[in-house]
């Protein structure tokens, strides 16, 4: 196993670049809302007295420059919903997904002729983008930009969806669900930066399913499948939305366990252990699932590849001190007491 700090300080780079780089484009969209009030005469007297409405390239570059800095969805609709107004100068305007207001901008609790335009269509349902006209309405000329607008704009959240989707299945285990091994080492050292910011405890879980390979052998590779999902399926059952479980392969599998102690983890892992007692897969339906588990907390200057190693090596433990058992690795504590002293 090898990871570095450096994937998880990149990585926590990646994300406040993200955030920032939005921050900034809506900033940039709120100060021509403000200089608008004071030049509002004059851009009535502009083609037909319809407001000046925003450089539809201009426009394009901002969500061309948000979709850089981001491939989610959900980051990208409040930068659509922004461009889109102030181009059209739209009073307000929503983001509505599958019944559901997920974004809003401008005075949007005033009665106003709305202009509502389809962005995408998936399966949870439609997203719709709802743009509420200023006092004298919107032109023709506006209404065929803001539909412009939003053909781009559609354009834009079906490219970041796609890319979502395959950099999702790139970082996830097809198989359970669970994120694979490389994303797992990345996360693992992302939360080891963020530990040693915070001087906040840190562990990890491995856990090794025992006796597998009879399942495989008795039952076939089907069964056995099976008892990897369902043990999937146990595993998350027990974690918080903070942990991070992940298939590193085969019947191995480990457990970032933030802001939690050894002892936390050792619970965890219990837990996790004890409830597999109630497990029974019925393409296996002889076959007991237990696992044994190994325990390591996160010590100062400890990279994530030593980490893993020691709670390798107390999953071992516990296989050879007969399984289905939590074995946890003293380091830490012995790092503890001497600090202590």
């Amino acid at each position: 196993m090898v990871v570095g700090v450096s994937h998880g300080a990149a990585a926590v780079l990646a994300v406040l670049a993200t955030l920032v780089t939005l921050w900034l484009l809506v900033g940039a969209l709120r100060a021509p809302r403000a200089r608008r009030a004071d030049s509002q005469r004059d851009r009535r007297d502009h083609r037909d007295g319809a407001a000046v409405h925003g450089n539809p390239a201009e426009a394009l570059a901002l969500v061309g420059d948000a979709l850089a800095a981001t491939h989610n969805p959900r980051a990208l609709l409040p930068v659509i919903l922004e461009v889109v107004t102030e181009a059209t100068g739209a009073r307000g305007g929503r983001v509505i997904e599958a019944g559901e207001v997920v974004s809003w901008t401008g005075e949007v609790d005033r009665p106003a002729t709305a202009l509502v335009l389809e962005l995408a269509e998936t399966e949870e349902g439609m997203t719709e983008l709802v743009l509420y006209a200023p006092p004298d309405g919107f032109s023709n000329e506006t209404r065929r930009l803001a539909e412009w607008l939003a053909s781009q704009a559609s354009i834009a959240l079906e490219n970041a969806r796609l890319h979502h989707t395959v950099q999702r299945q790139a970082s996830t285990d097809e198989l359970t669900g669970l994120v694979n091994r490389r994303r797992f080492l990345e996360a693992l050292g992302g939360e080891i930066v963020r530990a040693g910011a915070f001087e906040t405890p840190l562990s990890v879980v491995l856990a090794d399913l025992d006796d597998f390979k009879l399942v495989n052998d008795r039952f076939g590779h089907h069964a056995g499948d099976e008892v990897l999902r369902r043990f999937a399926e146990m595993v998350r059952a027990h974690l918080r939305d903070v942990d991070v479980p992940g298939r590193l392969g085969g019947e191995e599998f480990a457990i970032i366990v933030p802001e939690t102690d050894a002892t936390g983890a050792e619970a965890v892992a219990e837990r996790v252990r004890r409830s597999l007692a109630t497990l029974r897969v019925a393409d296996a339906p002889e076959f007991v699932v237990a696992a044994s588990f190994g325990v390591a907390e996160h010590v100062p200057d400890e990279d994530g590849d030593t980490l893993l190693r020691r709670a390798d090596d107390a999953l071992y433990r516990a296989k050879r001190h007969g399984k289905n058992r939590v074995s946890v690795d003293g380091r830490a504590a012995d790092a503890a007491s001497s600090g202590a002293a």
